[in-house]
């Protein structure tokens, strides 16, 4: 693949992976729009089944409406979507920052208007035998009164909103999983195209989990129902009525009694409810579900990565790579480790495209991955250090020179000499007289004196007892705080070493996982290949700078988790043996990528690494840094001797 002509236009990454995006998305409504056909059958009247089936007529036009409750939560997944999962030290601080977002707003409108929606189509489906009118008849000489039951209806579904929005937050459905690909170790340079083994498809992974999706539709929609109903009937039922029954007159002419009339007959409205509130919440499960398997597949078309279409296929990837959206770059680096692994046609563009304006495209790849290794670095010395400060350049920082704006014309002043003149001597009597007065004044108004006086030991005694009230009172709240989180409804304020170190390893507010993982997959196979690929042997000259990086990322790792403290909180980790309470699979899912990627590079440049400028310590310390097993006690050791350093 030959490499993109100067003068050629950078189009930018989302022209690409938008296109990609709607195809997936047109294959999952396909499948959305099949389930929305078979709710609508469900929801007619079964008198004349030949004719319910048939998809034109009402049975049609029910399968419209009710995909667009669905539509709606796609909107709201494209809009809100990411990559990543969510990061927090507590389920409360997780619960605080879901509660004080806009997005939990807008989840809560969405959710209500597809509730609203399924209802009133439900509502419409049923015929008069049913009693879901607006209202009733009464006697013969009464005016319409308004019907409870619909409304009853419609608020349960709305509380099955409230609960599936809870359900939404709780579990953050809007988090897409990037997969974090890994160096592989039997790898060929002939090898094209992805793994023969790509694992089901997203259509055989929706029909495996369509059982689990009604299996716990059922029990949500039975437990709105129950909160539901006592939320309306314990409640406010009557102010509620009121104001509904206040503006449905401006609508209909109701009889003057406001009184709520009734949900009787009750159980056939609560069995209607639980089948079309279980239906409802399968469907909403089942989108969110093909919104996470068909978004999250391989930025690939036609078996290619995305931006093989474009006139500048490098160039397009870059941008993706700089894009300040982190789904976009997340994106982008699943690209970029693709291409490196399995794509060794592309992979030689990278090496031999030299006409870049900012630097030769491997040279801004590496500095792009490179990037995200310090990055990773700079949270665990702050994780180790609160008080580190990233430096601005990595250059020693010399004292900058005096500034001299005039040349210095005498000696500077003496701080034991009197800068101001002395003050004439009295000479008159009155003048004698007025400044023995002065004297006086002034000695018995002097700062010694005033300390001494009654007020100013008020107020210091006042001040030692607000000090001590202060204390008190925060060793009051300090001990029964502590009660609470040790108390079995404590469990939200509890610290983990898992959340700490996959806060501080990963970063926050979304795991980066997939970002850096991929980033050491693409600098690794970059590093492996160009002895074969890069045919000027350009590459070669960063392999070092991308050896001391990784090497000094494992022992930053080792060196935090040796050190890293358990809270006293943290009972599930202290109830553990000593030597699996410091095992976080992420972080040592993140140190073994890390490993893999050092050992391949080592593996094929060991011949050349005194050639390539590293010194004997560095080469010892980055074998070292690839020993698969380590005892807690060495690392413990090892982390105590370098906080000591």
């Amino acid at each position: 693949m030959a490499s993109a002509p100067l003068g050629v236009q950078v189009r930018p990454y989302r022209d690409y992976l938008t296109p990609a995006l709607h195809s997936r998305f047109t294959k999952a409504s396909k499948y959305t729009l099949l389930l929305c056909y078979l709710f609508a059958c469900f929801m007619g009247e079964w008198d004349n089944p030949l004719w319910l089936w048939f998809p034109l007529g009402p049975t049609g036009i029910r399968t419209l409406l009710i995909f667009l409750p669905a539509l709606i939560i796609y909107v709201l997944r494209v809009a809100q979507w990411h990559v990543g999962v969510r990061q927090t030290q507590t389920p409360a601080e997780t619960m605080q920052r879901s509660l004080l977002r806009k997005s939990t707003i807008v989840t809560l409108v969405f959710y209500a208007f597809s509730a609203w929606v399924y209802g009133e189509v439900y509502i419409w489906s049923r015929t008069s035998e049913s009693k879901l009118g607006f209202t009733e008849m009464g006697r013969a000489h009464e005016r319409f009164k308004l019907n409870e039951r619909p409304f009853f209806l419609r608020i349960l579904f709305q509380v099955l909103a409230a609960v599936q929005t809870t359900m939404h937050l709780k579990d953050d459905y809007d988090s897409i999983q990037v997969p974090a690909m890994k160096p592989r170790k039997d790898r060929d340079d002939a090898a094209t195209g992805l793994p023969d083994q790509r694992g089901p498809s997203p259509r055989q992974t929706l029909l495996f989990k369509l059982p689990g999706i009604f299996a716990l539709s059922g029990p949500l929609a039975a437990g709105s129902l129950m909160a539901g109903t006592l939320s309306y009937f314990i409640g406010p039922r009557n102010i509620i009525w009121d104001y509904y029954y206040s503006f449905s007159r401006y609508f209909v002419s109701l009889s003057k009694t406001s009184k709520p009339t009734g949900v009787a007959p009750f159980l056939p409205l609560v069995f209607g409810f639980l089948v079309e509130g279980t239906l409802l919440v399968a469907l909403w499960q089942f989108v969110n579900t093909a919104f996470d398997l068909y978004i999250a597949q391989e930025p690939l078309k036609s078996n290619q990565p995305i931006t093989s279409e474009s006139k500048d296929p490098n160039g397009t990837l870059l941008n993706g790579l700089k894009s300040k959206k982190e789904a976009v770059k997340a994106i982008a680096f699943w690209e970029l480790a693709l291409i490196t692994d399995s794509y060794p046609d592309r992979r030689k563009t990278i090496y031999g495209e030299f006409e870049r304006k900012k630097a030769p495209t491997f040279q801004q790849v590496t500095n792009i991955c490179l990037a995200e290794i310090r990055f990773l670095i700079e949270r665990l010395n702050a994780g180790i250090d609160p008080s580190y400060k990233p430096q601005a350049s990595t250059g020693p920082q010399l004292p900058s020179p005096p500034v001299k704006l005039v040349p210095q014309i005498a000696q500077p002043l003496n701080g034991d000499r009197q800068i101001t003149a002395a003050p004439p001597k009295p000479t008159s009597r009155w003048e004698i007289v007025e400044a023995a007065a002065a004297d006086l004044a002034k000695s018995h108004s002097s700062p010694g004196n005033s300390q001494q006086a009654y007020g100013r030991e008020a107020l210091n005694k006042g001040f030692k007892k607000a000090q001590q009230g202060a204390q008190q009172a925060e060793s009051f709240a300090s001990t029964y705080y502590n009660r609470l989180v040790s108390s079995y409804l404590g469990w939200p304020f509890r610290h983990s070493i898992q959340r700490t170190a996959n806060v501080v390893v990963l970063g926050a507010p979304y795991s980066r996982m997939s970002l850096i993982c991929n980033a050491i997959t693409a600098l690794t196979n970059l590093a492996t290949f160009s002895l074969k690929q890069d045919e000027l042997g350009r590459f070669h000259e960063g392999v070092p700078q991308i050896i001391r990086l990784f090497t000094a990322a494992i022992g930053k790792i080792d060196n935090y988790m040796a050190n890293v403290p358990i809270h006293w909180s943290d009972y599930s980790t202290l109830r553990k043996p000593e030597a699996e309470r410091k095992n976080v699979p992420q972080v040592q899912e993140i140190r073994e990528c890390l490993r893999e990627g050092l050992e391949r590079i080592l593996g094929s440049f060991n011949e050349y690494m005194s050639a390539l400028g590293m010194s004997k310590v560095e080469i010892m310390d980055a074998k070292k840094a690839i020993q698969t097993t380590k005892e807690p006690e060495m690392l413990q050791a090892r982390g105590a001797k370098r906080v000591d350093d």
